[in-house]
């Protein structure tokens, strides 16, 4: 369960955004604007490229609702945001990071 967990922590960091550098907001994908980000919602956003497959989306949309209620709320949705933001200031920080192996 831990080893789902994390592996689907770790694809939520990079489920949003149309494009690469790209930000979405909420209500973007909110279609129908309840307030909730539904599965098919989600799907149907993801792939609209045709660069994400929909068993891909599926896998994302899973990572992104936290309480598994079928529904992705602005909380998780700004979660997920925040932690792809983490994860790029990560890869910012590893990229600058000096050579010098006693640093």
């Amino acid at each position: 369960m831990t080893r789902f967990t994390l592996i689907a922590a770790a694809s939520a960091f990079c489920v949003l955004g149309a494009q690469a550098g790209e930000d979405v907001s909420f209500e973007d994908v909110d279609t129908n604007a309840d307030g909730f980000v539904t599965e098919t919602e989600f799907v149907s956003w993801k792939t609209a490229s045709g660069e994400v497959s929909t068993s891909d989306a599926l896998t994302q949309f899973i990572a992104i609702d936290a309480d598994a209620s079928g529904m992705i709320s602005p909380s998780e949705m700004e979660a997920a945001m925040a932690a792809k933001d983490d994860e790029a200031m990560d890869d910012q920080d590893d990229m600058t990071a000096p050579d010098d192996p006693l640093n």
